[in-house]
């Protein structure tokens, strides 16, 4: 099938949507979404230090009470569900790009394809691709949905439509959300362990040159360097804690957007991309940036997922 003839891409996605799927599938919102908020709650202790310091340090220049800039901070999230936001800030954290015309001819039928097979309305995405050499996709915050170049490059069209399918499902059932928000909300927590690391190599130059002096003036040295240290850890310990709880929660909304996949009709095609995916790279995770990192981490191995989504498909062929 020629994606790039619209005719036929409206027929094939008129006959998935009757036969594959014929229930309509709008926003849904499932356990993994509401799971999704544990990672954000566990991340507010800290977040809730790191902006406190950053009221101490704005405080002269900003004409906001202690409380007041509590609300506009948090509320600031909403800045991460904007698409024009996403497209301006959003994008270049994740480290990914715009398409080209030609990703944008392969992508948008596929999209398209797979949101009348899921009863849905075509949302405003903000499509983009990750230039890696790794097999990769993922959602975040609504509306972005990122493929990568070596994904384009391998992937036949059948096979694109399901990765395409499978992201498309993680924001139907509200999944990006919670992620979304944790990005937002470890941004001064990340901001203040980096700060805290610096303090630390600056400390330890003090240390080496107040050696051998006073007593006192030694050991109050070695006072400042060790809260330094205290406090580093904790905002470095934090972030470790979230990254592992999100990966518990993330795997579970893996599996729940490879059952909605099968139920919108491209199981199969999944599993061929999924196979691809563990012949090319056994965990198919790249790790090439922090802020990308807890979504790489949160995927399950793909033979474990090609294992369930064959089990599914059997059951349905029952």
């Amino acid at each position: 099938m020629p994606f790039e003839q619209c005719t036929q891409v409206d027929v094939y996605a008129r006959r998935v949507n009757r036969s594959a799927h014929p229930r309509r599938e709008r926003l849904n919102v499932d356990f993994s979404a509401l799971t999704a908020a544990l990672p954000v709650l566990a991340l507010f202790p800290a977040w809730y230090v790191a902006i406190s310091f950053f009221f101490l340090v704005t405080t002269p220049l900003l004409d906001l009470s202690y409380p007041l800039f509590l609300v506009v901070a948090a509320l600031g999230s909403v800045v991460m569900f904007l698409p024009l936001t996403q497209r301006v800030f959003v994008t270049r954290m994740l480290g990914v790009r715009r398409l080209r015309e030609q990703e944008r001819r392969r992508i948008e039928p596929a999209l398209r394809i797979v949101a009348a097979s899921a009863g849905a309305t075509r949302r405003r995405f903000v499509l983009a691709i990750e230039d890696s050499v790794e097999l990769n996709a993922f959602a975040c915050g609504g509306h972005i949905l990122v493929v990568s170049s070596f994904a384009l490059d391998r992937l036949d069209d059948d096979a694109l439509t399901a990765v395409v399918a499978h992201e498309f499902a993680h924001h139907l059932g509200a999944h990006t959300v919670g992620l979304a928000l944790a990005q937002w909300f470890s941004l001064p927590v990340i901001a203040c362990a980096r700060l805290g690391s610096f303090l630390r190599r600056i400390s330890g130059r003090m240390i080496d040159r107040v050696e051998g002096g006073s007593i006192v003036v030694v050991s109050i040295a070695r006072s400042v360097v060790f809260l330094i240290d205290v406090i580093a850890w904790l905002f470095e310990s934090t972030l470790v804690a979230v990254q592992h709880l999100n990966d518990r929660v993330g795997h579970g909304a893996e599996f729940r957007a490879d059952r909605r996949v099968v139920e919108m009709g491209f199981g199969r095609q999944l599993v061929t991309a999924l196979t691809l995916v563990a012949d090319v790279d056994g965990s198919a995770h790249s790790r090439n940036g922090d802020a990308r990192e807890s979504i790489y981490s949160s995927h399950p191995p793909a033979r474990t997922r090609i294992a369930r989504i064959e089990a599914m498909l059997r059951n349905r062929r029952r």
